[in-house]
């Protein structure tokens, strides 16, 4: 889980600085604003799995039920995150989702290429 997080992070200060040279510093901020909403979301992620790693039980539907709180908290977070960011700090609301959204990207990307690679 480590190395997908790892290189979200480097994608996501790489897509800021661009923005920096490209549209200026408060749309860098914006973005790495937004790159941390998905750096988040991969955090809490990883949480929930080292939890699920370490309580072994066999229940489907207690799976079930902290898949959803698992889905349900990574929603309200990011939400939130980008609200206030959005709302209280009057960021640029472009920069600030496209730093989400390739934060996101980077994850799934470098996510799918471990799976990959492990086969």
């Amino acid at each position: 889980m480590f190395y997908p997080v790892t290189l979200q992070g480097v994608v996501v200060l790489l897509a800021a600085v661009v923005l920096a040279y490209w549209e200026g510093a408060a749309a860098a901020g914006a973005a790495l604003y937004g790159g941390v909403a998905a750096l988040a979301n991969a955090a809490l992620l990883g949480w929930r799995h080292r939890q699920g790693e370490r309580q072994v039980h066999s229940d489907a539907s207690r799976h079930l039920r902290l898949f959803y709180r698992s889905s349900l908290e990574r929603i309200i977070v990011v939400s939130v995150w980008l609200g206030i960011g959005l709302g209280s700090w009057g960021l640029e609301p472009m920069p600030m989702l496209a730093g989400f959204v390739i934060g996101l990207l980077a994850w799934v990307i470098a996510a799918a290429g471990r799976i990959v690679a492990r086969k």
